[in-house]
Parts: C-alpha cells; sequence; structure tokens
C-alpha cells in the first residue's frame, strides 16, 4: 500500500493524491522494478500504458529511501527527460531571449530540489505526488521570477533576516575557501557585491557547482544513500571538482584586490 503523504494543506489536512494515482500506485507496486522502469520510459500521454508523473515521482522516493540507486538513477533521468520536454513547450528559443539557459537553470534546481528531498532535509516533493504538472508550473514561474525572462543568475548570496542581509554559511565557507582562508573579507558589502557578480558571470557547468557547494551539498560520498553533487550532475567526482577548481581559480582572478 502506498505510504501517506507528510505534508499539510493550508487548513491543516494532509495532502492526498487523487483515486486514479493511488490506484496506479497499488497497481504498479504489483510488478518488479524492471516492468516499472519499462513503463515509466512511455513519453507520450496518449499511448497506452503512460505512467502519470505523479507516479514517477512516487517511485523515485520510494527507490531512494530502500537504498536502490540504480533504480533512481534510471527513474530520475526519466522524470527529468519529461520535465526537459515540458521546458521545451514553454520555454521556446522562439518565444524567450536566452531560453536554453533558463531550460538549464530550472532543470538544475529542480534536481536541487529532489536531492533536498531525497536527503531528508525538506519534504519537498509532496505536492508533486498530488498534482504534478500544477506544482511543477508553479515551481518554473517561481524561478522565471527569480532569474528574470532574458537572464539567469545564481541564488542570492544573502539571505534577509530581522537584521538586513546575512550571509549564508555555506557561501561564508566556499569564499573562506578562494580567498586563502581569510574569512572575514565576506564581511564587506563591497566584497560581498563583486563576488555576486563574479559567480553571476561563470559559465553554466560551474556556476551549478559553486550554487550547489553553496547550498551544502557534498561532492561526493562513501554513503550510496546521499544525494550528491555528482549525483546531480550526472559525472564522477573529478568532474565536479575540476569545475569547482576553475570555478575558484575565475573568482581569484576577478576578485584580485580582496585576495
Amino acid at each position: 500500500m502506498p505510504e501517506p503523504l507528510k505534508s499539510k494543506d493550508k487548513n491543516g489536512f494532509p495532502f492526498t493524491r487523487p483515486p486514479e494515482i493511488e490506484v496506479c500506485l497499488a497497481r504498479l507496486e504489483s510488478v518488479d522494478a524492471a516492468a516499472r522502469l519499462q513503463a515509466f520510459a512511455i513519453a507520450s500521454r496518449k499511448s497506452c500504458g503512460y505512467v502519470p508523473s505523479e507516479a514517477l515521482t512516487y517511485f523515485l522516493r520510494r527507490a531512494q529511501a530502500a537504498g536502490a540507486q540504480d533504480e533512481f538513477k534510471q527513474i530520475f533521468g526519466l522524470l527529468m527527460k519529461r520535465v526537459g520536454q515540458s521546458l521545451f513547450a514553454t520555454i521556446s528559443d522562439s518565444r524567450m531571449a536566452g531560453a536554453q539557459d533558463i531550460r538549464e537553470e530550472i532543470m538544475g534546481r529542480f534536481a536541487e530540489r529532489i536531492a533536498k528531498d531525497c536527503n531528508g532535509r525538506f519534504a519537498m516533493l509532496d505536492f508533486f505526488e498530488v498534482r504534478f504538472d500544477l506544482a511543477f508550473a508553479r515551481f518554473r514561474k517561481t524561478v522565471l521570477r527569480q532569474i528574470g525572462p532574458v537572464s539567469v543568475l545564481t541564488e542570492p548570496l544573502s539571505t534577509d533576516g530581522d537584521e538586513g542581509p546575512d550571509i549564508s554559511p555555506e557561501v561564508e565557507a566556499a569564499a573562506a575557501d578562494f580567498l586563502g582562508g581569510d574569512p572575514q573579507e565576506i564581511d564587506d558589502p563591497a566584497f560581498r557585491f563583486e563576488l555576486d557578480a563574479a559567480i553571476d558571470a561563470l559559465p553554466h557547468d560551474q556556476r551549478r557547482v559553486v550554487g550547489l557547494l553553496r547550498q551544502g551539498f557534498q561532492i561526493d560520498s562513501k554513503d550510496p544513500n546521499i544525494m550528491t553533487i555528482a549525483k546531480m550532475l550526472k559525472c564522477d567526482e573529478r568532474t565536479v571538482r575540476n569545475r569547482r577548481d576553475r570555478a575558484y581559480k575565475t573568482l581569484r582572478s576577478a576578485l584580485q584586490e580582496y585576495v
């Protein structure tokens, strides 16, 4: 029997999946992983046997919780493929400047959302099991409001607290790293402005690594249940470290007066 969802709506009632989704999950739980993956690979909604994305989200989370990494990776790839196809329809190159970068940014942030959910930090995918299309549409619009329609920005350097902007500990640690161990510069507003601008100017692959490091994700882990940067970006840890090192080299160059 599918596990109940933990999140609650604005009235305090637990989220519930639509009856047809519950029926679909029960049916898929009665077959083996190979049969499920074969069904998940059907991409067209009009095709017989198409499985809704709500179900892919459920089994993605279940595979992660069970430590079934091969199954998790395959479902993750199939779900991200669907997300990519959706974004091509809503953010086309002919309708929006910088569409490819924007699509990549949204997909990257969605992958980060999955990682946070799988690491148990937040229950960030519950509503995606209820109404995936609506949940992703809201997510897409939120990201677009944050990054703007014509340029892709990194996540903000600071977070607003009661006493004004506070630098996040992840940013401070990363800044101290490429500043040669001197974290005091991070308190300089001028430095913070220049750092944010320098990160925005990084190539996409390097900016994505820096963004994930800023959120506290590990590059790699011996624990197969930990979602890492290497897993999210589908590359080995050496590639991630090389991107990080190139990014830090660029940042040092751009911030010479502070280093």
